[in-house]
């Protein structure tokens, strides 16, 4: 952080977990056809997917441990999409949205519960503006790359470095009420830095 003086020791330095209590582990997809650079391939996909039936259509849709054409599941907060099981969807494409798929990484995502292996629900519930994602990357001795990300966009989690780390949301609930920030944080940076500190200041700072 920011403002830490030069004698200060590393080991001095309080974890992520002391400082934003609440994490989540990261996101598992399960299938790679539901992720795309852009919008209009994941609507093609699903189209074709769809309109296959039988064998072909649950060979199209790549079943997991965790997801078949049979699985039956809600949707995920603050999306419209079907609770048919998907060996029965007849329906349009979900809107695609945007997810932040590694570091630096910015893709698109069909957000169906229904194709999704571990989903963490608690996330989409809170995700959309004013909504900020701090994003560990897990350690690994020699590997490339930040060890902390921050993104607007719904993250994966996902580390190019192979072990994942964790989500932390800057808020707990929806609109930016609650900020997943230890108590009296807040407090000892607007002493600090002057009045007026909010969650997003506390982001800027570390």
């Amino acid at each position: 952080m920011r403002g830490v003086t030069d004698d200060a020791r590393p080991q001095d330095a309080p974890l992520l977990d002391e400082l934003m209590p609440w994490s989540v582990a990261p996101l598992r997809f399960g299938r790679s056809w539901i992720v795309a650079p852009d919008a209009r391939t994941l609507r093609t996909r699903w189209d074709r997917l769809v309109a296959a039936e039988g064998a072909e259509r649950e060979a199209l849709f790549r079943p997991s441990r965790a997801r078949t054409p049979a699985s039956a599941v809600a949707a995920l907060p603050g999306q419209r999409t079907g609770t048919v099981r998907f060996a029965r969807e007849a329906g349009p494409c979900p809107a695609p949205v945007r997810v932040a798929h590694g570091p630096f990484d910015e893709q698109w995502l069909l957000p169906d519960h229904r194709l999704i292996d571990t989903a963490r629900p608690e996330l989409w519930r809170v995700a959309g503006e004013p909504q900020l994602f701090a994003v560990e990357q897990g350690y690994v001795p020699g590997a490339a790359g930040p060890a902390l990300l921050v993104t607007a966009a719904l993250p994966e989690g996902r580390s190019p470095a192979g072990r994942p780390g964790r989500i932390r949301p800057l808020f707990r609930r929806p609109g930016g009420h609650e900020p997943n920030l230890a108590p009296g944080l807040l407090d000892f940076l607007g002493e600090r830095y002057g009045d007026g500190a909010d969650a997003h200041d506390w982001l800027a700072w570390t």
